[in-house]
C-alpha cells in the first residue's frame, strides 16, 4: 500500500502524526473527526504501520509487517466495527482482554474502532475507563464523523485531528487513471465530497439519459420550443424517485453554471465541454442577472425537496424561468 494519496488529500492529519511520531510524543489516544470517505481509516492503517514497520524509512507499505496490518492480519492491530447499528460493551470488553494479553509480537498495540461515536451509553462508558487506565505501549484511535457525539470525558482524554473534504483534484484524478470520461469525472467531483460517492456517482445507471436530458432542455430553448411540455415528456419517472431528482437537479445546477462561466469567458472551468456551443448560444440570449436567478431557483429545489415541497410545481416554474432570454442590451 502506498500513502501518497493520503498525503496529498489530508497533508495535516499525516503531518501531525509523523511529527508526533518523531518526536515520541504520540497520545494514548485519538480522535480521527472528518465526514464519510475523508481516508481517516488510511490514516489509521497509516498510524499502525508508522509504529509497527520496521523499514528504514517507515511506513514503506510494502513490507510483511505492513501488508499484514493493511490486510487487518496483524495481531497487535485491533479492529472494532458496529456489528450492526451500534457498538456495544461486549466489544470494548473483547478490547480489554486482548490488550490484557502478552503481545505475541513485538512492538506496541493499537486499536482502531470505526464509527466510535455509534457506542452505546455501556460501551462508552467501557471505553472511558479503558482510557483512563491506558495499558503501557497502547494507542487507541477512534474514527468519527462528528467527535461532539462522544462523551466529554472520552474527548477530553484524547487528541482530535480533523480531517477535510477531499479536494475535487484528488477525486478527478482518481477516476480519470481508472478510466471514467474526463467530464463525468469532473462532474462527480464538483459534486461528491469522497471517492466512494464519485465512484457511486459516475456508475448510476441513469446517468448519461439524465445529462441527454438536461442538454435537451436548453437545445429546446434554443429552438424556442415550451420548455414546461418538454420537461412534461421527459420527467414521467423523474419526479417518482427522490434520488433521480437530487441527481438530476445535481447535473442541471452545474450546467447551468457553465453557461455562466461562458458568459464571463471562464471556459477553463466549463464542465460539460462537448456542449459548448449550445452553452455559448444560451448564454448569448440571457442576461448574467437571469442566469444566476435561475441557477439561485435550481438551488432551492435542491434545499426543499427534503420539506415536502410540491416538486412538480417547482419545476413548472423553473421552466418557465428558463424560457425567458434577453430582448434588450444588458
Amino acid at each position: 500500500m502506498t500513502y501518497n494519496r493520503l498525503r496529498e488529500a489530508q497533508s495535516s492529519a499525516v503531518q501531525i502524526i509523523e511529527n508526533s511520531y518523531k518526536n515520541q510524543r504520540l497520545s494514548h489516544a485519538y480522535i480521527f473527526e472528518g465526514d464519510a470517505g475523508t481516508m481517516k481509516r488510511d490514516a489509521a492503517i497509516f498510524f499502525a504501520s508508522l509504529c509497527l514497520c520496521n523499514a528504514e524509512r517507515k511506513p514503506c507499505g510494502e513490507c510483511q509487517i505492513c501488508r499484514r496490518i493493511n490486510h487487518s492480519a496483524h495481531p497487535n492491530v485491533y479492529h472494532i466495527k458496529p456489528s450492526k447499528k451500534n457498538i456495544l460493551k461486549e466489544d470494548i470488553r473483547l478490547l480489554h482482554e486482548e490488550f490484557s494479553k502478552t503481545a505475541l509480537e513485538t512492538g506496541p498495540k493499537i486499536t482502531i474502532i470505526e464509527h466510535a461515536d455509534r457506542m452505546n451509553a455501556y460501551a462508552s462508558n467501557a471505553l472511558l475507563k479503558f482510557l483512563e487506565e491506558p495499558h503501557p505501549n497502547t494507542y487507541a484511535l477512534l474514527l468519527v464523523e462528528d467527535a461532539s457525539l462522544l462523551l466529554p470525558t472520552i474527548q477530553s482524554r484524547a487528541q482530535t485531528i480533523h480531517f477535510h473534504r477531499l479536494p475535487g483534484a484528488i477525486i478527478e484524478q482518481h477516476l480519470t487513471t481508472t478510466g471514467v470520461d474526463p467530464t463525468l469525472a469532473k462532474l462527480a467531483a464538483q459534486t461528491t465530497a469522497h471517492i466512494d460517492a464519485a465512484e457511486n456517482f459516475v456508475n448510476h445507471p441513469d446517468l448519461y439519459t439524465l445529462i441527454e436530458s438536461v442538454n435537451q432542455i436548453y437545445e429546446a430553448f434554443l429552438d424556442q420550443a415550451s420548455l414546461v411540455l418538454l420537461f412534461d415528456k421527459i420527467s414521467s419517472d423523474l419526479l417518482n424517485d427522490e434520488l433521480i431528482v437530487e441527481l438530476y437537479l445535481d447535473i442541471l445546477i452545474h450546467y447551468q453554471k457553465d453557461i455562466i462561466y461562458g458568459k464571463m469567458d471562464h471556459y477553463t472551468k466549463i464542465i460539460f465541454e462537448e456542449h459548448q456551443d449550445i452553452i455559448t448560444r444560451v448564454g448569448a440570449q440571457k442576461t448574467t442577472s437571469m442566469l444566476l436567478e435561475e441557477l439561485e431557483m435550481m438551488m432551492a429545489i435542491k434545499v426543499n425537496q427534503k420539506h415536502y415541497i410540491n416538486t412538480r410545481l417547482a419545476f413548472d416554474n423553473l421552466m418557465l424561468a428558463l424560457e425567458r432570454r434577453n430582448h434588450s442590451e444588458e
